[in-house]
């Protein structure tokens, strides 16, 4: 169950898409909400304010160190504002928080005691990144202790939504995430496995599993490369959410050589809630 939800804010307006997506999904599950702004601790540091200071032939770099603290300071607190006008807009409880250091590792520590983390697909970098994910977002993904939804949407639309399935860890605790959505919001759950012959004692096992639970329930498995698949089959499915493990079998291949995980994030058309 979803009671307090983190959403991340740099004031960029692929950021604000989340924030909205956040304050919707508050307002659908009675929750609360705590918005969060990090300066980045490394704008701040010597050697980027003395390259800008010599780039526009000024005075020394410690001149505009206290300057440019405040102006990124403000910028956090216009951020923040937007969203407690948000919520209260929508009857949402608000809190907001404003800190300084190594933005995903504050975003993370932040995580640690929500439900579930609420991100953009991109930040204020979004123009440069061509439709990938930030950063930020993929270190968040991969090293956050609770799920994380990572959404180009403003608006949750779950009435249906597809679980990738793969036996690993992660997806078995993806799966019982599904349920409970399922559960909750009444919403039909396209249950995939991908994968040759071999795949389908992982839809063995989840129809084990799933017997004892009376939520609406489609089964599939196909072939070919997983995170192409997924995705093919969520837009087949209309579904407005896709539910999968962080990672697969392989967190030192996932982080090698790419991963289903990073190519559902950053290919999907509708939000992904990735589960730890």
């Amino acid at each position: 169950m979803i009671k307090r939800i983190l959403v991340t804010t740099d004031g960029s307006e692929s950021s604000a898409v989340g924030v909205r997506y956040a304050v919707a999904l508050a307002a659908q599950q009675k929750a609360s909400l705590l918005a969060l702004h990090v300066v980045d601790v490394k704008l701040l540091e010597g050697p980027f304010l003395r390259d800008l200071s010599a780039s526009l032939g000024a005075a020394p770099y410690v001149n505009y160190q206290g300057s440019i603290a405040m102006i990124l300071d403000e910028r956090g607190k216009a951020a923040l504002q937007y969203v407690a006008g948000l919520c209260a807009e929508k009857g949402v409880p608000c809190e907001t928080e404003l800190h300084t250091g190594i933005v995903p590792r504050v975003i993370i520590e932040k995580g640690e005691l929500v439900d579930v983390i609420v991100m953009g697909r991109a930040g204020e970098h979004k123009d440069f990144l061509e439709g990938l994910i930030g950063s930020t977002t993929e270190a968040v993904v991969r090293r956050a202790s609770v799920p994380v939804l990572v959404t180009g949407r403003e608006t949750p639309g779950a009435d249906q939504f597809v679980l990738a399935y793969d036996g690993s860890r992660h997806a078995r605790k993806a799966l019982k995430v599904g349920v409970t959505l399922a559960e909750q919001m009444g919403g039909k759950m396209h249950l995939l496995v991908v994968g040759d012959d071999s795949a389908q004692q992982w839809l063995d096992e989840a129809r084990e599993y799933l017997q004892s639970h009376t939520i609406e329930l489609e089964y599939a498995h196909k072939r070919g490369d997983p995170g192409e698949t997924i995705i093919a089959y969520a837009r087949e499915c209309d579904a407005g959410l896709i539910v999968m493990g962080a990672y697969g079998h392989s967190k030192l291949r996932e982080i090698v050589m790419g991963s289903t995980t990073s190519h559902a994030v950053n290919h999907a058309s509708c939000p992904v809630l990735l589960v730890h």
